[in-house]
């Protein structure tokens, strides 16, 4: 066998193989209470001795607005308590960029570490997107509101492409 042939075998196991360990993980197709939809673990864990009694009375820890800040994090401005151990916190109106408040961050307590975790985009767009684009489809409310630029840049992407394969496969003399 020639050396091409090997390598390219090997890349295709490779690439095999790392595909199978990344869908592993993923969620059932329309599950909304999956991980990944929900939440985005942040690499910030504080002690939570004295943490969790200022949360409890709904004040916001020092330890935790430090340790946001140093990783360039908003910092929140409100707490409140969701179930045992989980607390959500919010940004308030007209701080940042934010029109109106916002559930940004949870905190959960998992063992003796308060753990911190972001708010994925995809619970804004579910909470709030027949309200904020008034259309009732899910995915067109993200396409066309959310995500346009993103969508006028894939659409050019393949009208150049086109143009391109026009361009190349003309006859000389033709076009």
């Amino acid at each position: 066998m020639k050396a091409e042939s090997i390598i390219g075998l090997l890349m295709v196991i490779l690439l095999t193989g790392l595909f199978f360990y990344i869908v592993e993980d993923v969620p059932p197709y329309g599950d909304p209470s999956s991980p990944a939809l929900q939440l985005v673990r942040l690499d910030i864990r504080v002690d939570a001795a004295g943490v969790e009694e200022e949360l409890n009375s709904g004040m916001i820890p020092a330890a935790l607005v430090e340790a946001l800040a140093a990783r360039n994090f908003v910092a929140p401005s409100e707490i409140e308590e969701v179930t045992a151990g989980e607390w959500d916190a919010k940004i308030d109106k007209g701080e940042f960029y934010y029109e109106e408040d916002e559930k940004y961050y949870r905190f959960k307590k998992e063992g003796n570490q308060i753990e911190v975790y972001r708010y994925a985009p995809v619970v804004r767009y579910l909470e709030k997107g027949l309200e904020e684009t008034d259309v009732p489809n899910i995915v067109t409310a993200v396409i066309v509101d959310y995500r346009a630029y993103d969508t006028l840049g894939e659409t050019t992407v393949i009208f150049t492409a086109g143009i391109s394969v026009i361009l190349l496969l003309r006859r000389r003399g033709k076009l």
